[in-house]
């Protein structure tokens, strides 16, 4: 019970929207091609402290955000650095980072990504794919929040669900290669990865560095996004919303990155020479009949569903900086970049993508730092 425009776990499986996406899939397959399986105990460390800044970040979330002129809820970094810290100049530089980061990150790359391998495995044009995109983006975000909510509700738990459902059909098959899969893993992370197979080797600090960079980036945690979603949920119990927030980081990393994690090291497709989601197919096809093509729809629903959070992320951000005038063009805008991103090159959004990650997380942190008491004393209560 309390105010708010959606349920908590409407509020739950929206934040989950936005980090359970192909950094599952191919961003895991990625850092442990080239850090080696000790990437992925690197990436399990990391995600331990990200559960309590995340539930820090929920907490937050609730604790200081306000009504909008329609009447729905805006919480987040922009809001608590604004009203508990009183940093407006800083709020704004998060606000405006958000926007355009989560544009480049979000949305534009992810269109491209499902675009492309739905090009390269069924020969679907990447123009069509984008408008199709780009409708069923519409479809869903000019509903607002509450229609997100829903969709996310309905979507998200059971796409992750038929994949790690998936993982475990494959790990079940090479369950005698378990215990040695994860003694590789931990032997990897503290004494580095020799080269074999198609695998050029990885040292120690290469591990910690792809398993940082993978736990952190999958599951937002620092970035303070998650917040945006949590201030929106319909509680009066800031506390109990961050214990919520905290499992977002628990089941993004440690269930659903770990499946793959352990998919790719007891099958040895990471010693392939594969890389992203070819490594992945390729673990998948050799247990699965039809793995390949499971991997080709995941894929495609996990870049979907991280557009549509991304996409109530960058809306909120640019209320607080301009007004709630500015939402209907903005979700038409944000439906066309998502088409456009499909058919153009876009590997240099992600290099700046990357720049506004980081201006992101800096002023997050200033602000968890700063309200770090208040996180105390509401956790205490």
């Amino acid at each position: 019970e309390g105010t708010g425009d959606i349920s908590p776990f409407q509020a739950f499986t929206t934040a989950l929207s936005a980090t359970i996406g192909n950094g599952n899939v191919a961003g895991v397959a990625t850092a442990i091609a080239i850090g080696g399986p000790g990437a992925a105990f690197w990436m399990w460390t990391v995600s331990l402290f990200g559960m309590a800044t995340k539930y820090a970040e929920a907490v937050l979330g609730v604790r200081y955000r306000q009504r909008s002129g329609d009447g729905t809820m805006l919480g987040g970094p922009m809001v608590y650095l604004n009203e508990g810290l009183g940093m407006k100049h800083l709020s704004l530089f998060f606000a405006i980072s958000a926007l355009f980061g989560g544009i480049g990150a979000g949305n534009m790359t992810q269109s491209n990504s499902v675009a492309l391998v739905l090009f390269s495995d069924f020969g679907v044009p990447k123009w069509s794919s984008g408008l199709a995109l780009a409708v069923a983006l519409w479809l869903v975000i000019i509903g607002g929040i509450r229609r997100i909510g829903r969709f996310a509700e309905m979507l998200v738990p059971s796409m992750a669900l038929v994949y790690v459902l998936s993982c475990l059909v494959i790990l079940v098959a090479n369950v005698a290669e378990l215990p040695a899969a994860f003694s590789l893993i931990i032997k990897s992370a503290f004494s580095g990865t020799a080269a074999t197979g198609g695998f050029a080797g990885a040292t120690v600090a290469r591990a910690m560095a792809y398993g940082f960079r993978r736990g952190t980036v999958s599951s937002e945690a620092g970035v303070g996004t998650a917040a945006i979603a949590h201030g929106a949920a319909r509680t009066s119990d800031p506390h109990r919303q961050g214990i919520i927030g905290m499992m977002g980081v628990f089941i993004d990393t440690m269930v659903v990155s770990t499946m793959t994690a352990l998919v790719l090291v007891s099958t040895g497709a990471w010693s392939s020479g594969l890389i992203s989601t070819e490594m992945t197919a390729v673990a998948f096809k050799s247990v699965l009949p039809f793995g390949g093509i499971i991997i080709v729809v995941v894929s495609a629903l996990f870049g979907f569903t991280t557009m549509v959070g991304w996409a109530y992320y960058c809306e909120q951000c640019l209320r607080f900086a301009g007004g709630i005038k500015l939402s209907i063009p903005f979700r038409w805008i944000y439906c066309i970049l998502a088409g456009l991103g499909a058919i153009f090159q876009v590997k240099p959004l992600w290099d700046w993508a990357d720049i506004f990650m980081g201006f992101m997380v800096f002023a997050n942190l200033v602000a968890l730092v700063g309200l770090s008491g208040e996180v105390r004393k509401i956790s205490e209560t």
